[in-house]
């Protein structure tokens, strides 16, 4: 859980007010306010372990109750865990032991010493200090504590019992009032819901910018304007000075460079983030989604296709060298499915997608081909289907694309992420979720799916599938023709049947009649329809 840790003015004024008791300085130095991310779930949880360890009510339950706490606190970060909780823990271990009358206390003690001066130590390692003594004096620790921890680590002879029983209680109340205290007071819980992530509001921002000039680039090399100037006379101001600073930034000049360069910066662009975003691939999914003359360029172009492909090609890539292209297919599929989606997008998506999986295809294919193969012949080379995401391949990696079957001037080719290859297939599952929301833009993709299932469809299983599809599109049409978007009811006219004086029962339908206005809603004209 993340929370906010202050130490302000607080943390001095308790300072001196305990060097004026004659109480050993040891309050941690004042630090700014910081976002960090703790074991313990919240304040509650890290002020009850304070609770247990200090309060003078305290018990021997109390205190193995906090210790279990900090153990869980140490498994939750690891080596991540604050070294001040583990050195509390070791301590706190000793002196439990030491109640329940452990005969080897001596040891334990000892033991516990070396590490908990090992754990604090282990704060001060970016100071570059010289001795065990140095360090000490940085965290605020007397010196006989480093000659009793050299005494346990190296002595012939261990301290006594009560040496050891004392400087345990002695270290314990400098832990209260160096880590515990401090962190108890100032602590506060992140409100996550309220926190303004900078990080993410810039990496939108970045993203947004350059799909933006990808898609303008894109346009323009699709319609034949490759040097600048061209670009200047296809394109208004605006989108001309955007393009023009651009290329002025990265030192390039034609729509081609401005395409891989574009390409090169989102690669960095997601290497940059960390991980941990929790809305990286959505945003960058939305970026994707927002090119409009991208979604657009297979249709507007199909006597060229083979250019919009050639264009488009490391796109696709670099959404396979990311991890991405699964995520990126799965939206195109949902954009085409979504009713509230624009035509224009929606047609778009569905000829992507559609794209996509004759490349899955394409792969599945030659896997295929290569597992055969290699089963004929245990010395055929290794092939890496992740190179298929750069511009030379190998030789037996080409003789498996020509033998593909596939049009490699109108497939997109690229391959598998190193991190996460897969077998390109879809569950039965998946294809069966694409059945409720079909629409007549989301049938090429729902047909282009039934070979890429498994376990494979039987003949007669695809059979089945086809039909129902045609059943749900011819209904959808059905339903169009029957209530047509956007037409006026003046327009809707029936040339079989003679409407005007009709008479149902109470009812008299009017031909001339605006019946959109009417309170009691529209009447159909269709006849048949009425029962």
């Amino acid at each position: 859980m993340s929370a906010v840790a202050v130490n302000g003015k607080s943390g001095m004024k308790r300072k001196r007010e305990e060097s004026s008791k004659g109480i050993l300085s040891t309050a941690a130095p004042p630090a700014k306010k910081r976002m960090v991310v703790t074991p313990w779930r919240d304040i509650a949880e890290f002020s009850a372990v304070y609770d247990w360890l200090f309060s003078k009510q305290t018990t021997p339950a109390n205190r193995r109750k906090a210790l279990s706490q900090m153990r869980i606190w140490s498994l939750r970060r690891g080596s991540l865990c604050p070294a001040s909780v583990l050195a509390t823990g070791v301590l706190v271990q000793a002196q439990l032991e030491d109640k329940q009358g452990n005969p080897n206390i001596q040891t334990t003690y000892a033991s516990a010493f070396t590490r908990f001066f090992n754990f604090m130590s282990s704060i001060m390692q970016g100071f570059n200090m010289t001795s065990m003594y140095d360090t000490a004096k940085q965290l605020g620790l007397q010196s006989f504590i480093v000659d009793l921890r050299h005494l346990c680590a190296h002595g012939q002879e261990l301290p006594p019992a009560e040496v050891l029983r004392h400087t345990s209680e002695h270290c314990i109340e400098w832990l209260r009032h160096y880590y515990w205290l401090p962190q108890n007071e100032t602590m506060t819980n992140l409100d996550a819901p309220k926190l303004q992530r900078k990080d993410k509001a810039a990496f939108e921002k970045e993203l947004r910018t350059l799909m933006e000039i990808y898609d303008l680039a894109l346009e323009c090399q699709l319609m034949g304007a490759e040097k600048l100037k061209a670009v200047s006379k296809l394109k208004s101001s605006t989108e001309f000075n955007k393009i023009r600073v651009y290329c002025s930034a990265k030192k390039i000049k034609t729509t081609t460079e401005i395409l891989d360069k574009v390409i090169s910066d989102l690669n960095s662009a997601i290497k940059r983030q960390n991980s941990s975003m929790k809305d990286l691939l959505d945003i960058y999914t939305a970026s994707v989604l927002k090119m409009k003359y991208f979604l657009g360029a297979g249709l507007k172009h199909t006597e060229n296709e083979e250019v919009v492909i050639q264009a488009t090609q490391n796109l696709f890539r670099l959404f396979a060298v990311q991890g991405y292209i699964e995520n990126i297919f799965v939206a195109f599929v949902q954009l085409a499915e979504n009713p509230n989606a624009d035509d224009e997008s929606r047609q778009g998506a569905s000829y992507w997608a559609t794209k996509m999986l004759q490349t899955f295809g394409m792969l599945r294919k030659m896997k295929r081909m290569y597992t055969e193969e290699l089963d004929k012949n245990p010395n055929t080379k290794t092939v890496d289907f992740t190179t298929l995401n750069k511009s030379e391949i190998s030789k037996l990696m080409r003789t498996l694309l020509i033998h593909s079957g596939c049009d490699l001037t109108l497939t997109l080719v690229f391959g598998e992420c190193p991190k996460k290859p897969r077998s390109w297939v879809f569950e039965r599952e998946f294809l069966m979720n694409r059945v409720d929301p079909l629409t007549p833009h989301s049938v090429p993709i729902f047909n282009s799916l039934l070979p890429l299932v498994e376990p494979p469809l039987t003949a007669e299983q695809r059979n089945d599938l086809t039909k129902l599809c045609d059943i749900k599109i011819q209904h959808i049409n059905q339903e169009k023709t029957k209530n047509p978007k956007n037409l006026p009811m003046d327009d809707q006219t029936d040339d079989k049947n003679t409407l005007e004086g009709t008479t149902f029962g109470i009812w008299t339908l009017e031909k001339d009649n605006n019946w959109t206005t009417c309170a009691l809603g529209v009447l159909p004209t269709n006849l048949s329809e009425i029962a």
